[in-house]
């Protein structure tokens, strides 16, 4: 079970590093200065990785859910034609985070094209945003060679996610950091709890998704860093609603225990939250 505690904070983690928004996201005051930015960056990174260095990959997670009897449903996933309706720095940055959960989804199961498709969709979304590192320029011929072996995919995109991730903290972009973060979370629990569903010995990814009582609570702390920039501030408002269900949950051993009326309540506040994230422009 270890395997799948906090599923979707470490998914999140992996997808922030493919982002950086070049909008002005509102990190700090107008007049901050380049040492409060720089000590920004540095704080989220290390909020960070706290939140994400122990957790399993998210090849690991899916993984899991693949080993857990559940199948790989497409239409779970956000359609790849989405992405050019984007615009804004909210949409973007949530809808990277969904599609860097979806990516991972799919190189799981071995769908090639599809983890293509995805991939294709997180780069739009980069370029968009003008994301410069030495790991992005090879990238995608990379991806192509290797789309079979999973195991290379895998050292690939994690290689990137890490380097892109620095990239983004050491230009004082926390709070677009938090914004994929979020996306990338959310896109897992919506996974789970339709898998949760189509799966008929379920208690397995139950308990995964009971475990994220704990993540979201230390994403949300994360997110309360950058609560003065309003896309952050809304994504957290409707988080806090979630992680309030989640505190329903009793602790039994030592681990939360996800009961079936919790389980309906959770799955309608992420499918809502989901669905608005992925309408937006």
């Amino acid at each position: 079970m270890n395997k799948l505690r906090n599923l979707t904070a470490k998914l999140a983690f992996i997808v922030a590093a493919m982002s950086l928004f070049v909008m002005g996201c509102g990190d700090g005051s107008a007049d901050q200065t380049d040492e409060n930015v720089q000590d920004t960056a540095v704080t989220v990174a290390d909020q960070a990785e706290k939140l994400v260095y122990p957790l399993p990959t998210p090849l690991e997670i899916t993984n899991m859910l693949n080993k857990a009897g559940a199948s790989y449903i497409l239409d779970l996933s956000n359609k790849p034609d989405n992405v050019d309706k984007y615009f804004t720095e909210a949409s973007k940055a949530l809808n990277l985070g969904i599609y860097g959960a979806d990516l991972s989804y799919s190189a799981t199961y071995n769908k090639s094209q599809e983890t293509m498709n995805f991939f294709v969709c997180t780069k739009k979304l980069r370029d968009g945003m003008d994301i410069q590192t030495p790991q992005n320029e090879d990238l995608s011929s990379r991806i192509e060679r290797n789309i079979e072996n999973k195991d290379s995919l895998y050292e690939i995109l994690t290689g990137s996610f890490k380097s892109t991730f620095e990239y983004l903290n050491d230009n004082g972009k926390g709070a677009i950091s938090v914004m994929v973060l979020a996306g990338g979370w959310i896109e897992g629990i919506y996974i789970s709890t339709e898998l949760a569903l189509l799966t008929e010995n379920n208690a397995e990814i139950m308990q995964g998704i009971a475990d994220q009582k704990e993540s979201l609570v230390r994403l949300s702390k994360l997110m309360e860093t950058y609560k003065d920039n309003q896309n952050v501030a809304e994504v957290l408002v409707e988080l806090n609603d979630i992680n309030a269900i989640f505190a329903e949950l009793k602790d039994v051993d030592g681990k939360a225990k996800m009961t079936q009326e919790s389980f309906n309540k959770i799955k309608v506040e992420i499918e809502a939250l989901r669905q608005k994230i992925i309408d937006m422009p």
